[in-house]
């Protein structure tokens, strides 16, 4: 009920795929359910390509991006011909199946850049709710679990939406391999406890069918995985062909959780507060012991590289 209240009274809602690579495409699943309320959706993604498709260690800022349209010092609009390079974005591909322009989130200049950006455009574009999209379940993480991999762009998105009028939508259940399912069981208990579980929803077959002749396009697993769960998958999965995880019906739901809710339970999106660069808030996290993403990046890098 408390989901259905916050969208009853939301006419436009900005939905971003918050940890870069594929999220932006659980933001179409989402979006579908939204649009059920009638709630008009624009789509957007953190530019994060992950470093088997861009050797580029870390985010792309808009400035690298070719033909996009400028927004605000974080946002642009990309469309279908936006690339940096010869490589053509995953939020460039789904500007293309959505037939619309989406929103290029760029983390590079930390959270307090990012989060009067986002102020700015919720503002001029009459948003009334924005909605984090997490594909897999990472964005619950406390720091300490022995999968998480890619806590930094997850923090960052939090730590700005934790001031602005939003939820967070987990979708996958684990389809990242990141945080075990006891681990997910465990901090949607404590959110439940703490009343930020504002509901909870299930991508149809039908739904899914749709979506799945694009998303074998894209190079993505964790928004992959609750497509074919919603087609009636169930048993084992290899993620990249590197990690094996646990599919079933699980996967194919959507948990909407009060962003202030996980902000308040995580230190993460606390540590990164205020940061003016990505490498800023990256040291941030490094103080708490955690490695990131951005960390793993750059050993890939050296290693190919160097």
């Amino acid at each position: 009920m408390q989901l259905l209240n916050i969208l009853k009274e939301s006419n436009k809602a900005l939905l971003i795929g918050i940890g870069g690579g594929g999220d932006i495409v659980s933001t179409i699943a989402v979006g579908a359910i939204l649009k059920k309320l009638d709630v008009e959706c624009i789509f957007g993604g953190v530019v994060w390509e992950r470093f088997r498709r861009d050797p580029k260690p870390g985010p792309r800022s808009i400035e690298e991006i070719e033909n996009c349209k400028k927004i605000n010092s974080c946002l642009a609009w990309i469309s279908k011909d936006s690339k940096v390079g010869d490589l053509k974005l995953i939020v460039s591909q789904v500007a293309e199946y959505a037939g619309s322009e989406v929103v290029g989130v760029d983390i590079t200049k930390g959270e307090k850049h990012l989060y009067n950006s986002l102020k700015d455009f919720v503002e001029s574009e009459n948003i009334d709710i924005i909605v984090g999209v997490d594909a897999g379940g990472d964005a619950l993480a406390r720091g300490v679990e022995e999968g998480l991999v890619s806590p930094l762009a997850d923090a960052i998105i939090i730590s700005a939406l934790s001031k602005l009028p939003s939820i967070i939508a987990v979708t996958g259940f684990g389809s990242d391999g990141e945080l075990r399912r006891d681990e997910l069981e465990r901090y949607l208990s404590e959110i439940a406890a703490k009343g930020g579980l504002l509901g909870v929803s299930v991508l149809t077959k039908s739904e899914a069918e749709e979506l799945y002749p694009f998303v074998q396009k894209v190079e993505t697993e964790a928004s992959r995985v609750p497509i074919l769960a919603a087609m009636g998958y169930y048993g084992d999965y290899n993620l990249w062909d590197e990690q094996r995880i646990h599919v079933s019906l699980l996967n194919a739901l959507t948990f909407y959780i009060d962003v202030k809710t996980v902000y308040d339970l995580s230190p993460l999106p606390k540590a990164v507060e205020g940061s003016e660069s990505i490498e800023a808030a990256n040291e941030m996290l490094h103080k708490l012991g955690i490695k990131t993403e951005l960390d793993l990046e750059w050993e890939l890098y050296k290693k190919q590289y160097e």
